[in-house]
């Protein structure tokens, strides 16, 4: 029996911060994206966040689109930044970035994703980035590529964002199947707890990639993460 498409190791110290990504959509990537950003804000570290694409967005009476997602990270990261360098490209229907792009007759790259997300060339030790896709880590994210595509042209370590619901050690193992193919390396696995039932028991013995758990909660009040490392 081989575990080797399910084992991905853990890179160590991190160089720049994290490409945060999901088994799926909706399973609470920007919450969780919200939880370790507070846990390295009290750490010491400035946190600079990142959703450089959102569908789904909410039309304001003066007929600019505000996406939830973005403004819960500008709080939670406490920035400065504007939600429009937060997240550049937003779109008001509720489907696929990728639909909603061709549905408004543009054309939206990985490149300009890059561009929007403006990472650093050097490193600074107490500055990270945290990067979030958006759906699952094959979904279609602009008009050429996937979340894969930008999280290899990123290249941070990966965070693995799993809804703790029935099903979830099947997506889990695949999504970091797919996550060691593309050449990159998962730093954790977060158990979002969707109910106060854990359908992942036993996923412990199909990765060594440290797994951290958020307990079920109805509210959005940002957890700290104690065993969060770099």
């Amino acid at each position: 029996m081989s575990y080797s498409t399910t084992k991905a190791t853990r890179p160590g110290l991190t160089a720049g911060g994290f490409f945060i990504t999901g088994t799926d959509t909706d399973v609470g990537k920007t919450y969780v994206a919200g939880c370790i950003a507070h846990t390295l804000i009290q750490a010491g570290y400035k946190i600079i966040p990142r959703k450089p694409i959102a569908s789904g967005c909410i039309k304001q009476a003066d007929n600019s689109l505000l996406s939830e997602d973005a403004e819960f990270l500008q709080q939670a990261c406490q920035s400065a930044e504007s939600l429009e360098t937060i997240c550049p490209y937003q779109f008001e229907p509720a489907v696929s970035p990728q639909t909603a792009i061709e549905q408004a007759g543009l054309e939206i790259t990985i490149e300009d994703l890059i561009s929007a997300i403006k990472l650093p060339k050097t490193v600074n030790e107490k500055q990270l980035y945290l990067v979030e896709g958006a759906g699952g880590f094959y979904s279609p994210i602009c008009s050429n590529g996937l979340n894969k595509d930008l999280a290899q042209a990123v290249g941070l370590p990966v965070i693995l964002v799993v809804k703790n619901q029935l099903g979830c050690i099947n997506s889990t193992l695949l999504s970091l199947a797919a996550i060691e193919q593309a050449g990159l390396q998962t730093h954790a696995i977060i158990l979002n707890f969707a109910s106060n039932t854990n359908h992942a028991k036993g996923i412990e013995n199909w990765t060594s990639v440290p797994i951290l758990e958020l307990s079920f909660s109805d509210s959005r009040s940002l957890q700290t993460m104690s065993k969060f490392q770099l």
